[in-house]
């Protein structure tokens, strides 16, 4: 009986009343047991529930406030960390271990080989940590740190040697970006060549795990034959590219020669050349044609840029961008490498004194990275020359308005993380439009350098080599030390990458365009 019933009109007789009283007292019982009923079944089981965690997050700090000698320690892994947790090979803002994180400086002594002083913060505040990371090595060159003599440490100074093969690997890695490693001993690596060897290195580490050895045991004076032969077959099945597989085996030979010499251990180096025989690759530098090429710019348009990704969770993506079609020109009328296409500014343009522009220079990023010229005078540089054909893209992409400017040529706009960004993008890109143009050949981004420095080989020797006329031993030394390249560049003004190239069709160029506002339509 419901309670507003029972309770609208007792009666006055003392049994009714009773009666009365009974059913009530059973119908609140009966609307207790069902809030109770209710409360269970809302309230989520302790067991259940999300609880913060008490344990600190992952250190880590963004690549625009990196400072060389700080880095994040674990004193878990009893190493350095980076993107991927040494223990689960997990993202690191995923690592359980945060509680186990540090930041930790490193800092080379001035004057010695080796010598390397060492302190761990206690803030986990990254600005905090880069003011004592300052003032900690403000302190060594000061002399506030005693540092040992030779004598003082002995004959034979003993490096803390990592214990297993992961350890030792995350230490190879913070080699290469140069920790703790003395001024004259530091190469500058891209970051790309630097991730190259860490997927390497996890080859390996999944390689022998696949195969039942320990990984939280397994040290580098473990290694065996057997275990290289595992490695061998692991590489081949994954059906990679001979020049790939190659270059894994390398990889492997530079950190097992590393740490026989970092540590002074007379480790067997397994993967060198005497041991494993490097698979053949057969160089076979393909240009691409004027038909070809303008086939995979008919097909740079926003509606043929779908493509999915993924191995397991398939992901579309748009390879489309406004300003890929001028970059693959671009690529062809200079023949530099995509990080220089997208660096190249309007300011680097050299011109006549009636305005004409003779030629860019561009630094050489790869001879100076490899070589260390890091100061203005041992810089080289390259001089692309202007040809009419360049020229001509070049007032395209806006010359008249922004000549003597600090601008870039390709994309202006595109700021933040240029060079990787654009470089993946025109690589990628070009593959894919390639494709889509039903091309036979196995072509790739580089192609547009072969063919430029392909054409421009049979335009300058013309049946004629230079050492027969100069009398010199070969045209190395002519290169080094006789020609002027700014002259040279200057003299290519007349040169085509494509010498039969027919005039460029105008329905084409309307096709670019209309992607062009496509693209920007969705942008907005």
């Amino acid at each position: 009986m419901p309670v507003s019933d029972s309770l609208e009109t007792p009666s006055d007789s003392p049994e009714t009343l009773s009666d009365t009283l009974k059913t009530c007292l059973d119908t609140l019982k009966t609307l207790s047991d069902t809030l109770k009923t209710l409360s269970d079944t809302l309230i989520m089981p302790s067991d259940t529930l999300i609880m913060p965690s008490d344990s600190p997050k992952s250190l880590s700090y963004p690549s625009a406030k990196k400072w060389k000698g700080l880095k994040v320690f674990c004193y878990k892994c009893k190493t350095n960390v980076y993107e991927i947790c040494k223990e689960t090979d997990k993202p690191i803002n995923r690592c359980p271990f945060g509680d186990k994180h540090a930041f930790k400086v490193y800092i080379h002594v001035a004057g010695t080989d080796n010598e390397r002083k060492t302190k761990t913060l206690d803030t986990r505040d990254v600005n905090q940590a880069i003011k004592e990371a300052m003032a900690f090595e403000k302190d060594i060159k000061e002399g506030k740190y005693k540092v040992k003599t030779n004598k003082e440490k002995g004959n034979k100074e003993e490096k803390n040697k990592p214990q297993l093969l992961i350890h030792a690997l995350a230490r190879y890695v913070g080699f290469l970006n140069n920790e703790g490693v003395p001024e004259h001993r530091q190469k500058e690596r891209t970051q790309h060549h630097i991730k190259d060897v860490q997927r390497a290195a996890t080859n390996l580490i999944q390689c022998w795990t696949n195969n039942g050895h320990d990984i939280k045991t397994l040290t580098v004076e473990m290694i065996n034959d057997k275990m290289v032969g595992e490695v061998f077959k692991y590489l081949e099945d994954k059906k990679i590219a001979n020049r790939t597989f190659n270059k894994q085996l390398t990889y492997y030979t530079s950190f097992l020669k590393w740490y026989s010499e970092e540590y002074e251990i007379p480790v067997k180096n397994w993967f060198n050349q005497k041991n494993i025989n490097r698979k053949p690759i057969n160089h076979d530098p393909q240009s691409i044609s004027f038909e070809e090429f303008e086939a995979v710019l008919n097909q740079v348009r926003l509606e043929n840029g779908s493509k999915e990704i993924g191995q397991t969770a398939k992901q579309k993506i748009n390879m489309f961008r406004p300003w890929l079609a001028d970059g693959f020109r671009l690529a062809l009328e200079t023949g530099r490498r995509r990080e220089e296409v997208v660096t190249l500014k309007f300011s680097e343009i050299a011109t006549e004194k009636n305005g004409t522009p003779l030629y860019i220079r561009i630094e050489d990023y790869k001879v100076n990275r490899i070589q260390k010229h890091n100061d203005e005078q041992s810089k080289s540089y390259i001089y692309i020359p202007v040809t009419d054909s360049l020229f001509s893209l070049l007032k395209k992409l806006g010359y008249e308005e922004n000549k003597d400017t600090d601008k870039y040529i390709l994309a202006p706009d595109i700021i933040e993380n240029r060079e990787q960004r654009m470089s993946i993008a025109l690589s990628n890109g070009f593959t894919h439009y390639y494709k889509k143009s039903n091309g036979e050949k196995d072509l790739t981004f580089k192609c547009l350098r072969k063919t430029y420095i392909t054409s421009l080989d049979i335009y300058l020797r013309q049946g004629i080599n230079i050492k027969e006329i100069s009398g010199h031993a070969n045209n190395a030394v002519i290169d080094k030390h006789y020609l002027d390249k700014k002259e040279l560049a200057k003299s290519l003004r007349g040169f085509k990458v494509f010498s039969n190239e027919p005039q460029r069709n105008e329905e084409l160029e309307e096709i670019r365009n209309e992607s062009k506002v496509k693209q920007n339509d969705l942008e907005r």
